[in-house]
């Protein structure tokens, strides 16, 4: 005979086990604090880098640091599915990322995040779509609509930064994604936006897939160049928009117009454009790089194929055609092994096994590896007969026996 338990007991066991898969954590560090699953592993984690990443934001724009004045809140989900309930239900739609959910009080806006891969810690969520978050809910706790230029731009700048191991501390680094970009607008007569026009911009007046880059650049301009009076302005920008009080609750016109008469007072537009130009055909992209790496090669200056081929595979260190081109130089200047290696690495990456094969049979013969070489021209020979096979024949046969 089946027992059944009584209805209020049976009501309290099932608000009991949701209560117990709902359960959350609180957790307050530093700036933030988080709420995430009972069972998610690492707050800790999270926390210390989530202060790490505020840190770095700090570093450029120097606000407050009086953690009791400025608390920022993080919700952590379950997972995607929660994630998406969670976000509709605030906005009426989903997102494919974390969100930042801005609310007219700072202390009801939250970042809400959702845990990847089902990693643990900070792991399951770092990556430049919480560095972008993570920014706007840092400088959306001190000014409630900043200029539009500042917002994107340095969500941008900020995406790429990375935590060092040794002290943990972030530090925005490497190769920009949105560099190749502004170089093509800012080359566009038509779609160029100018310095007047970047710091003139208010939400919806600017085509965004646009703007967005040239506000990096632009930032990532003032924040690098060596000239004081653009660093000078930068300094007077964070200062006008956190203002006297612990939050800057103007319109984005009145900061706009603030920032941009401050910029106005001891700068032309005219100049800062010249400016912003020659810095930033100063810096090169990957494409760039490669092929000033190959045409330096060819015209066998090896030293300056060698530095832009270099900096091209710390962009992308599985490019194929890089590993080559490095190859080759190495080849070139004698170095055989370094040759090998880098070879070895392009025909990895997917570069075209007979012509990889080729120039290892030719790095090895150059170097009177005979067995290894007599193996890699075979290679060749195999994988592309018409090309190599008389080649790879003419050489095996000049080797000693």
């Amino acid at each position: 005979m089946t027992r059944r338990l009584p209805a209020v007991f049976a009501a309290l066991f099932i608000m009991a086990a949701a209560n117990s898969q709902n359960a959350i954590n609180t957790y307050t560090s530093g700036h933030y604090t988080l709420t995430c699953p009972a069972d998610f592993t690492g707050i800790e984690a999270v926390a210390d880098a989530l202060n790490g990443l505020w840190n770095a934001f700090n570093g450029v724009f120097g606000f407050d640091p009086d953690v009791s004045r400025h608390p920022l809140k993080v919700t952590i989900l379950a997972d995607r599915a929660a994630f998406d309930a969670y976000i509709a239900e605030r906005i009426g739609e989903t997102r494919s990322q974390y969100i930042f959910l801005k609310y007219p009080k700072p202390e009801n806006s939250e970042l809400v995040l959702f845990p990847a891969n089902a990693r643990e810690g900070f792991d399951a969520f770092s990556g430049p779509a919480l560095n972008r978050q993570a920014f706007l809910q840092y400088l959306s706790s001190f000014v409630q609509e900043p200029p539009l230029w500042i917002r994107d731009g340095f969500q941008a700048y900020f995406e790429k930064a990375v935590r060092d191991p040794s002290n943990q501390a972030f530090t925005p680094t490497g190769y920009s994604p949105w560099l190749e970009t502004a170089k093509n607008l800012h080359a566009d007569g038509a779609r160029a936006v100018g310095s007047e026009g970047l710091l003139s911009a208010i939400t919806g007046s600017r085509n965004s897939a646009e703007f967005y880059p040239q506000a990096w650049s632009f930032t990532a301009f003032l924040l690098s160049t060596e000239k004081g009076e653009y660093q000078r302005f930068l300094h007077e920008a964070f200062m006008i928009l956190e203002g006297d009080s612990p939050y800057n609750a103007q319109t984005q016109e009145t900061n706009t117009e603030l920032v941009r008469n401050r910029f106005l007072r001891f700068n032309s537009c005219t100049q800062a454009d010249a400016d912003f130009a020659v810095w930033l055909e100063g810096q090169h992209t990957f494409n760039e790089l490669v092929q000033s790496g190959v045409s330096a090669y060819n015209g066998g200056n090896y030293l300056s194929a060698r530095k832009d081929l270099v900096a091209a595979a710390e962009v992308k260190p599985d490019d194929p055609i890089v590993s080559y081109y490095l190859g080759l130089v190495s080849y070139s200047e004698k170095n055989y092994s370094g040759a090998e290696v880098w070879y070895l690495k392009a025909l990895a990456s997917g570069a075209d096994v007979s012509t990889v094969n080729w120039a290892l049979g030719l790095n090895a013969f150059a170097d009177k590896r005979w067995v290894d070489a007599r193996k890699w021209l075979d290679a060749a020979k195999t994988s592309n007969p018409a090309r190599y096979a008389e080649k790879a024949d003419a050489l095996v046969k000049s080797m000693p026996k």
